[in-house]
């Protein structure tokens, strides 16, 4: 299973909002198998994620951001020193 974004964004903007994703977000990325390539131009703050894009209350999935595709997952990623660590995957 993929575990690490490569190339690994030094920072993500949320799409909806346009606000800097200074704590964790959900970045759409095509699964590589070993890593993740991510979609950074479709990513989606927290608030946004729960309030704007998913379900009042509820975690957005895949297809509520973007084109799911075939190998397309959502991670649910969290900003870090060496810039943003993947804590869980949607498929």
């Amino acid at each position: 299973m993929a575990t690490e974004l490569q190339p690994t964004p030094e920072s993500l903007t949320c799409a909806v909002c346009g606000a800097t994703i200074d704590d964790a977000g959900y970045l759409p990325a095509t699964d590589r198998g070993a890593t993740y390539e991510p979609r950074p131009d479709e990513a989606v703050c927290g608030s946004c994620g729960f309030n704007e894009v998913g379900m009042m209350g509820c975690a957005p999935d895949v297809d509520d951001v973007t084109d799911p595709g075939p190998d397309v997952v959502l991670l649910y990623v969290q900003r870090t020193a060496g810039g943003f660590d993947v804590v869980s995957v949607k498929r």
